[in-house]
């Protein structure tokens, strides 16, 4: 389980460098979706996010010493992590200027979703 949690928090931290590498990109006029590696990394490093996220909440409840009250952080954890989705979306929708607001909305979410688990 240990091994599980530090690999989220891996691609926890990776996938908010990716969101600010692109961010930074698309201030300074850059164009990232030319970077195949940029387009390809952000998807999957959120989907292992997202597996190990799931699998370490699904380890803790098939655990009996845990209770369900003692999860209660991950109800908003999730909300930012789908606040983060959305604003990713819609600050590097494709056709459409960069939106810098949606990105520091979605930076600002992602930060939060890491606060709301560590300092739970």
């Amino acid at each position: 389980m240990k091994t599980l949690l530090m690999i989220h928090g891996l691609t926890a931290y990776l996938s908010l460098s990716l969101l600010l590498i692109r961010g930074v990109m698309s201030v300074k006029g850059k164009d990232w979706r030319a970077y195949k590696l940029l387009k390809i990394a952000p998807h999957a490093v959120d989907t292992l996010l997202l597996v190990t996220g799931f699998a370490f909440v699904g380890i803790l409840l098939a655990n009996e010493y845990v209770e369900l009250a003692q999860l209660s952080w991950v109800l908003p954890k999730l909300a930012f992590i789908v606040l983060y989705v959305i604003f990713s979306a819609k600050a590097f929708k494709k056709n459409q200027p960069f939106s810098l607001k949606h990105f520091l909305l979605a930076v600002v979410s992602f930060m939060l979703a890491i606060f709301t688990a560590v300092l739970h």
